[in-house]
């Protein structure tokens, strides 16, 4: 299996997306299965001549030709994803910031999602688009065809105060919705609505995971004890701390650390099985 990064080379999408992969696998590569972690992107897969198999909180990817295009869209997930790949496949994900990809739609973000995977024709062209730049096997152009098709559709977004009360939530997770809300005067009611609306999640979901998207970065840089990580990133204490791991991964932070491979910071944090 062959996965090569990328982050956005068009400065103007690089604020707007986090990066995408590339994901080649030959009919003969050994099966994989891994775990994948809630975070705060929103999450777009592409592939073709594929069987996809949705569960509970599971995906299997079996190569087969059957000309069949897959679009799904995932920003709402608060359980760890079971992936499972077998045969021939050629996948392109892209990793879009909070509030991100509602600059390249024309409605809000929900309104092109309401379950764990959902399919994603957001665009007259899109499906088109997306063959073309998956039968591409040269990465360099495949990568000039993204950002400029991705760009084709920028539009922006523009809102009086939630771009910055998103930052502050994510500079500090443990702000209270209450005092947001005293500081952009608005209503604890208002705010629920557009974090619903604009990133499929509620406050308190989006900011335990960005918790937990931190505290992966930081024990993996500096090798924190947990009590180290519960006072670094004001759990209230190691339990808090073990509950809300064990929540999102389904496993001790313990056993996670010892076990998780990252591919890059901040996107691509697999527990392979």
């Amino acid at each position: 299996m062959k996965l090569k990064l990328f982050k956005p080379q068009n400065t103007v999408l690089a604020s707007y997306m986090e990066g995408y992969y590339f994901l080649i696998r030959d009919k003969d590569d050994k099966d994989v299965e891994y775990l994948t972690f809630p975070n705060n992107y929103s999450i777009i897969t592409i592939c073709k001549d594929v069987e996809w198999i949705l569960s509970d909180n599971s995906v299997s990817v079996k190569g087969i030709k059957n000309n069949q295009f897959i679009s799904d869209l995932i920003c709402h997930y608060k359980k760890p994803i079971r992936i499972s790949i077998e045969g021939s496949i050629n996948e392109i994900t892209f990793y879009f910031k909070p509030l991100g990809l509602n600059a390249f739609l024309k409605k809000p973000l929900k309104h092109y999602t309401d379950t764990f995977f959902s399919t994603f024709l957001p665009f007259e062209d899109y499906q088109l688009s997306m063959m073309r730049i998956l039968n591409e096997p040269d990465f360099d152009m495949r990568i000039t065809m993204i950002e400029e098709y991705w760009m084709s559709k920028f539009q922006g977004f523009d809102h009086p105060f939630l771009n910055e009360l998103v930052e502050d939530t994510i500079s500090d997770p443990k702000e209270s919705v209450e005092n947001l809300a005293v500081k952009y005067n608005t209503s604890r009611q208002t705010i629920n609505k557009l974090f619903d609306l604009h990133l499929c999640k509620s406050p308190s979901s989006f900011k335990k995971v960005q918790r937990f998207r931190e505290t992966l970065i930081d024990n993996i840089d500096k090798k924190m004890t947990l009590t180290e990580i519960s006072y670094e990133h004001l759990f209230y204490d190691q339990s808090h701390l073990i509950k809300d791991f064990k929540s999102l991964t389904g496993i001790t932070p313990k056993r996670f650390f010892q076990n998780t491979s990252f591919h890059h910071r901040d996107i691509a944090y697999w527990l392979f099985l």
